[in-house]
Order: C-alpha cells, then structure tokens, then sequence
C-alpha cells in the first residue's frame, strides 16, 4: 500500500511542476533574475558619473523600451556580485536608470558586450588602470537600498561638513578643514556681502571658523554639526587690479576701490535655533582697526580718480594754496550684516536639491580721501577738504540684503545664487568638469542704480576650482 501512495505522491509531484513550468514560466525566469528587496542592500553598488558612458547607458535603456519620463540621466546605478580581492573585475546583475533598471538577463541581450566589459572593470576605458574599473563613479556604501539618494545633506559644497579633511582652492577662496575638530581656515578675495566681489573691493581676509555649540538633535545634526559657528580674522589691503595690463588678468576690468591703510577687524556669528536647527541668525561684522586722517601711503598702490573743481582744502585748511590735490581714492570702511536665514532640503530622505535663504539688513561704508604730494611723502587724508563724499546707506534699498542659494547635488552637482545687497546684484555659479575635484566657478555683479564713482558697471570674474576631501 505504502508503495503504491509513494508512486502516486510522485506523479502528483511532476505533474505540478508540469503544470507551473507550462503557466508561469516567465515569472519563474524574472524570478531567478532579481535582486531581493531586501538584500540588495548588501551587494556592491556604485553610481557612474562619466558622462560618455551615461549617454550610452540611457540610450540602451530608450532603445530596449522604457519611456524617457521613467529615466535619468544622473542616477544610474551599477549593482554586481560580490567578489573577492583577487578577481580583477565585477559581474554585473543589474543596471537602473531612474526608476528603470535591467537585470542579468536583459543586460547581456541588450547591452553591448563591450560597454559592458567597460562598466565591470574587465575591459579598460580611458586606458590608466591596469586592472578594474577607470571611469569616474561614486561606490555606494552596504546596507543602504539602492533607491537611496547617496547625496550628503551639507550646508555648502565646496566647504563640506561631511568628511574629515578638505581642501578647496579657487581664485575667490581658499579654504582647509581642519580634521574632525570642525575648525576651518580660508582666506577670501573681495566683499561678496555687499556686492563687491573678486579684487573690486581692494580686500581680502583671513578667517579662522570655529564651532561653539554641538547639535544635540538626532535629526539634524548629520547635516548642521553645530548650532553656534563663530568666525573670526582679519582683513588685509589688496594691490592688484589697479593697472594689470602686464599680467594674466588683464582682460579683467581694473578696480577703484581701495581698502584703507591698518587692516580690519573681522567677526561673524552663525546661531542656528536649538528647536529648529534649519534657521538662524547671521552676523557679520568688519570694522577698521585704524581711523584716517593724515596717512602716507604708496601712490602706485591706490586706485584714484582726478578731482574736479570742486575737491579742495577748505580756506581755514592750513595746507589751503600751498599742495594741489591730485587725486581722490575712495576707501572700503566698515560693513556688516545681520540676517536671518533658512536651510531646506526639498527631500530630507534624498537631500540632492537644497535650498537656502537669506533676509536681513546690511550696511556698507565708502569714504572718499584726498590724495596731495608734501614735501616728503604721498599723502590721503579728509580732514579739512571739502568736495569729498562719504556713502552710506540713504535709502531703503541700500539696507536690505536677500539672497538664495540653490544646489543640486546629484551626480552632476552644480549650485547657483543671487543676492541683493547694497543695492548691488552678486550672481554666482558653479558646476564640476572632471569628476568630483575640478569645477569652475564664475561669478557677475551690477549695481541695480546709477554706478558710483568707485563701482563697476558690469564685473565678470571666472575661476577653477579644485576641490579635495579625504
């Protein structure tokens, strides 16, 4: 009995398995064919940003079928089988693009061989590396689902918070993060706070960032380390941009403004508040260690204008009939701002878009100083002239500062801004050219009313960026 119940289990077995090949033989194939949900996470992935080898990722995806809407250019992910240290290349199990993705199957037929070859390490693409892979891409770390953003939510780009050591060099700033200390130094060119940027405003300054206050909140502070930042340093006088007719940058405009003999105080505050680390208070504040009246100074190292008729010592003026002002120099003096802000990240699960405001009061100082040859020096004073202006916020527009920022951090990351200040328009832009190191940088400020004597009309600057983070 008990041999005739096994031979009917039996049949009853193949006939099943008869019965499921013949029905769902597709779903057993594409079975066999996908990742798990909920194991993917543990394979090796990595994002290609070579943008050659996108375009023909994107252009397989569009030939084997999927819409162009389910596509994106900047999120395609390579997800392969684990290997071991001696293999010298990856195999390949799936490929997405946007919400698309291939498995093994489907890559081997629609996929070319060599693209393939190129995408595992197994054949070489630009030709510097004798084994694996030599394209630019980004390794996702285990244990994160492969539709995860692997974008890092930091506050800026080009200063992130997010590694131990960086290093950005550019024309407009250099800057060094100091460890995990949180400490930055940097040195920056110009006064991009009230519009003036690059050699325009005569002067640079050396900045030390240190942190006061650690972020105790869990949601936030992988992106704001720190509620309270303080800056700290110093300004310094610039003499370049007067006559660069001789150097590299002479195609840029000459500038005419001047920073004042004595350097500058520099101070700042960010406080972001405890109950919404998101927004906060900035102040900065740049004040000069030194008043002018009388000073010697290096006329070759001044931008000035002639006078007009009107620039003259006042007849009770001691100096009156006897030295004839032969220039004016207009001087950068004090300028601060105190804003309010707001950091958002339109997806704070894939923080890839960012967004930051800026809304407050600024106010910005320019003196202007005669310029007369004494019997033994060069010499820029204002006290007993008359006809010299001083400028300093007179009407509405000269308060206000306002600013957006927005960044895009995918695999093609770019940011952009423009700001409102002093009544002077400061755009601002940025985007990579080779990898995630070297970008370039350009920045474009007007004033938004009738140019002052000491402003450019129209002031383009551009620069490279190098950008290093271990």
């Amino acid at each position: 009995m008990k041999r005739y119940l096994r031979i009917v289990l039996i049949a009853f077995v193949l006939f099943s398995t008869l019965k499921i090949s013949a029905q769902d033989s597709d779903s057993l194939v594409d079975s066999l064919t996908t990742i798990d949900e909920n194991i993917r996470g543990y394979f090796p992935r990595w994002k290609v940003c070579e943008t050659d080898l996108q375009i023909q990722i994107h252009q397989a995806f569009i030939l084997y079928g999927f819409g162009k809407d389910e596509l994106n250019l900047q999120q395609i992910e390579i997800l392969s089988a684990p290997k071991s240290y001696e293999e010298e290349y990856s195999e390949i199990l799936q490929i997405s693009c946007g919400d698309a993705y291939l498995n093994s199957v489907e890559i081997e037929a629609y996929i070319p061989t060599k693209l393939v070859d190129i995408l595992s390490g197994r054949r070489e693409y630009l030709g510097r590396s004798p084994r694996g892979r030599d394209y630019c891409y980004v390794d996702i770390p285990a244990e994160i689902p492969v539709t995860t953003s692997q974008a890092q939510a930091i506050v800026n780009y080009l200063e992130p918070t997010n590694v131990v050591h960086a290093i950005t060099i550019s024309l407009f700033e250099q800057s060094l993060k100091i460890g995990n200390s949180g400490f930055w130094l940097s040195n920056k060119l110009g006064n991009d706070q009230i519009g003036y940027h690059f050699w325009e405003a005569g002067e640079a300054k050396a900045l030390l960032k240190r942190p006061l206050y650690a972020n105790k909140d869990a949601r936030t502070r992988g992106r704001l380390p720190y509620l309270i930042n303080l800056y700290i340093g110093a300004g310094y006088r610039i003499t370049s941009g007067i006559n660069d007719d001789a150097s590299a940058l002479s195609w840029i405009t000459d500038r005419h403004l001047n920073m004042g003999p004595g350097g500058k105080l520099v101070a700042g505050l960010d406080v972001n508040m405890p109950f919404k680390p998101e927004a906060g208070v900035h102040l900065n504040l740049e004040v000069p260690m030194k008043g002018i009246k009388d000073e010697g100074i290096e006329k070759s190292k001044y931008s000035m204008r002639t006078p007009g008729d009107f620039v003259d010592f006042s007849p009770n003026n001691s100096r009156y009939g006897q030295f004839d002002i032969h220039g004016v120099a207009p001087l950068l003096r004090a300028t601060g701002q105190i804003t309010m802000f707001y950091n958002w990240w339109l997806n704070e699960r894939n923080p890839e878009n960012y967004l930051r405001f800026d809304l407050g009061l600024n106010y910005a100082e320019v003196s202007e100083m005669a310029v007369f040859d004494s019997s033994y020096s060069t010499i820029i004073t204002n006290a007993g002239v008359e006809g010299l202006k001083t400028y300093k916020p007179s009407e509405f527009g000269d308060w206000i500062f306002l600013k957006a920022e927005f960044r895009n951090q995918a695999t093609w990351p770019f940011g952009a801004s423009i700001q409102y200040s002093n009544q002077m328009l400061l755009g601002r832009i940025y985007f990579p050219l080779f990898g995630d190191w070297l970008y370039i940088e350009s920045k474009y400020s007007t004033p938004l009313r009738s140019a002052r004597p000491h402003e450019i009309k129209n002031f383009f600057m551009i620069s490279p960026v190098i950008r290093l983070t271990i």
